[in-house]
């Protein structure tokens, strides 16, 4: 496989999810993890086609745009149904997991204590209840979210679940939460965790970063 380069700042946000995807399928690739101060003078060098992060250099092609990415990755890789229907199970989950991570991140930008502690004790939950509810519907929540085969849907909801609640810094407070509101969700996790050695090893020995 060519030369796979992925531009990113040395933080988790947008492009751990296809950090995540690279790693569980176990291709290697540069985690180019850009400083603060190099981004000025990258940025102008006109890597980034629409002058932001997360950034793939991949099959001869500078890709943007985070979730366009990780759904390529995942077409690319056999992580992506062909039914329309499928698509549209994947793709709303996709979007759910949006609509809290946009709002999670805008809160932070405007360093709102209020709004970020409203978003974990009031909309996480039903969130975690909503996804659980999904994971049901496929099989009863014994396998993945949509279809036999881990999706993008799995990886876009385990990297939220598992940054912001279940790896080791957030899990004190975070591991209750998706037991009590979404018992399943936290065995699905774990068995995702457990499908890909290679993931679990990048999980396990990452720096501590801000998600």
């Amino acid at each position: 496989m060519a030369d796979i380069t992925l531009h990113y700042f040395n933080l988790y946000g947008r492009g751990e999810l296809a950090r995540y995807i690279l790693h569980y399928h176990g291709t290697q690739f540069t985690d180019h993890r850009v400083e603060f101060g190099e981004w000025p003078a990258l940025k102008s060098s006109g890597v980034a086609e629409f002058g932001q992060l997360p950034v793939l250099e991949i099959d001869g092609i500078r890709m943007v745009q985070s979730k366009a990415i990780a759904r390529y990755l995942c077409q690319k890789f056999g992580y992506y149904p062909n039914s329309p229907t499928d698509v549209y199970w994947v793709e709303s989950l996709v979007d759910l997991r949006e609509d809290i991570i946009s709002e999670y991140f805008k809160a932070k930008f405007n360093k709102d204590e209020e709004a970020i502690n409203k978003i974990f004790s009031e909309k996480l939950p039903e969130w975690l209840r909503r996804a659980e509810a999904r994971l049901e519907r496929n099989n009863g929540g014994n396998g993945w979210f949509v279809g036999d085969s881990i999706s993008l849907a799995d990886f876009a909801v385990f990297q939220t679940v598992w940054d912001y609640l279940l790896r080791e810094e957030k899990a004190a407070k975070g591991a209750p939460a998706v037991e009590t509101n979404a018992p399943k969700l936290r065995a699905w996790a774990t068995r995702l965790l457990e499908s890909s050695p290679t993931l679990k090893h990048y999980l396990e020995t990452r720096a501590n970063l801000e998600a």
